[in-house]
């Protein structure tokens, strides 16, 4: 109805200068942009178009009186003419729309055929060890030294397939669009936190922590704390030590890196690393924990980048909003005190 009624203006401005041929013509985009709405949007533009050329231009003016029986040809090649361009138009978009659906369906189906591929793969390798350990140890003629490692073996494969099944059920939430329950959470209670999950991984490795006490943010710190144990395993998987964990606030936003002294990353791939199913090196897993990392940051209103330390080693860096929090800071030291 706007653009019938733009449309007439116009003709009213250009009528003293063009034919009443040309100003009918002026109808047609009209049409045309309410077609994109469907074809009962199109039929209505279509009508009140014709009403309102009739109406206004054609003579006798000011009336619905047709004179002219060649102007009522003309009213009935524009309402056609709008028929016609309603019709294609939904066909088009349906097309568009099936189109979609199967560009969709077949993107679906390649990522689950992946999943399916990497994780089957994935979990059957520790399943195997995890099975053959057991067994061994369950044989009464292993002596005890050689039951308790493998028992170790056995706890070891066992987190394994925990962090993996862990990693899946993350993306699972961020993919489906689930909101972070926030609240305000010291970073480095989540680092510690993080480094307790991984106290087995990491070994005697270095790690160098820098993480003021007095900066906290507001985020899900089961989420967050994933993210930065994903970030550390990844350290640890293709990096080499110290690996270095540090956070700062810059104005609005909290910085959070986590650095090792590694081969670092190819040229090219440093968006690459944080697709799903991609695997930087032959180390095992699934590809998945630096893509739940990127989601979870994401779903933070943060983000996240990769590049490599002039001096050697790979560098991640997250960038998560932290809004000012009046009494953040007196809280804190109150409970450390």
């Amino acid at each position: 109805m706007a653009a019938v009624a733009v449309t007439t203006a116009l003709g009213f401005a250009l009528y003293p200068h063009i034919g009443l041929g040309d100003v009918g013509m002026l109808y047609l985009p009209a049409v045309m942009l309410a077609s994109l709405a469907g074809r009962g949007p199109a039929l209505v533009a279509a009508s009140v178009a014709v009403a309102a050329f009739d109406f206004c231009f054609v003579p006798p003016r000011f009336t619905f009186v047709i004179v002219d029986a060649q102007h009522a040809v003309t009213f009935v090649v524009m309402f056609a003419t709008g028929l016609a361009i309603a019709t294609l138009t939904e066909r088009l978009q349906r097309q568009q729309a099936l189109a979609r659906q199967a560009d969709l369906r077949a993107r679906t189906e390649e990522v689950r055929s992946s999943l399916l591929s990497s994780v089957s793969h994935d979990l059957r390798t520790p399943l195997a060890v995890i099975t053959g350990a057991a067994t061994s140890a369950r044989d009464s003629a292993v002596p005890f030294a050689a039951r308790q490692e493998l028992l170790a073996t056995v706890v070891d494969e066992a987190r394994r397939l925990e962090r993996m099944l862990g990693n899946l059920l993350h993306l699972t939430r961020m993919e489906t669009g689930l909101a972070p329950v926030r609240e305000w959470v010291p970073i480095d209670e989540l680092v510690g936190g993080a480094l307790t999950r991984v106290e087995r991984m990491v070994g005697d490795r270095v790690v160098e922590v820098d993480v003021p006490p007095e900066i906290a943010v507001p985020v899900d710190p089961v989420l967050l704390e994933q993210a930065l144990i994903n970030l550390i395993e990844n350290a640890i998987r293709n990096g080499a030590p110290p690996i270095s964990i540090a956070a700062a606030r810059i104005g609005d936003r909290v910085v959070i890196e986590v650095r090792d002294r590694g081969p670092g990353i190819k040229a090219g791939d440093e968006e690459r690393v944080f697709e799903k199913f991609f695997r930087a090196s032959a180390a095992p897993g699934a590809g998945l924990g630096l893509a739940v990392v990127r989601a979870i940051v994401r779903a933070h209103g943060g983000d996240i980048h990769a590049s490599n330390q002039p001096d050697g080693g790979a560098r991640f860096v997250v960038e998560l909003p932290a809004a000012a929090a009046p009494s953040i800071a007196p809280a804190l030291a109150e409970v450390r005190s």
